[in-house]
């Protein structure tokens, strides 16, 4: 008859690298220190983008939500690999999470980036446009540029040309620069 021997060792190893990781997650976004130059903060911009804003007529631009359904099964694979690492002593939590957190980050700011969002209105092009060439944009204005609009008053030496920059989401680069995630 044979004799098995059991190495607890490894099985008390196993179990610190699972204690460790007790009460630990992933966060993604953007957080407290992510500002535009106004000090508004990223976060809220961000939410206002992917769920839109009735009231200020932005219609929701989704990218976090449609990222999460493309993606999530690459990331429980991420996640899977990740476990295995862990049990065999390869990874630590913390370097599968910062991994996972990594892979996140870039699928998002890729959606950011290059998905096929709800075109810019005309009087957000005309305020990028203004914007961009030194005039200071406020309530008065939005409201005189939307008026203008109206009025079919868009040729040149009225409200100019529109912005080069026609792309949703990506109008600084600042949104996509500062999103983040943390494991805590």
């Amino acid at each position: 008859m044979g004799k098995v021997v059991a190495n607890l060792q490894n099985l008390k190893a196993l179990e610190q690298r699972l204690k460790s990781i007790d009460k630990k997650e992933l966060q993604v976004g953007w957080f407290e220190g992510a500002k535009y130059d106004d000090a508004t903060p990223v976060a809220g911009v961000a939410a206002m983008q992917e769920f839109g804003s009735p009231a200020r007529s932005i219609p929701p631009r989704p990218f976090f939500r449609p990222t999460i359904e493309e993606s999530s099964k690459d990331w429980s694979q991420l996640v899977g690999d990740g476990t295995r690492a862990i049990i065999n002593g390869k990874a630590s939590y913390d370097q599968v999470m910062n991994g996972l957190g990594l892979q996140v980050v870039g699928d998002v700011q890729k959606t950011i980036a290059t998905a096929n969002h709800t075109p810019l209105s005309p009087i957000t092009l005309a305020l990028r446009n203004l914007r961009d060439n030194n005039m200071e944009i406020g309530g008065a204005m939005v409201g005189a540029v939307a008026s203008a609009i109206a009025r079919g008053e868009v040729g040149a030496g009225q409200l100019g040309q529109p912005s080069a920059n026609t792309t949703p989401l990506n109008d600084t680069g600042v949104m996509i620069a500062t999103m983040s995630y943390e494991v805590n």
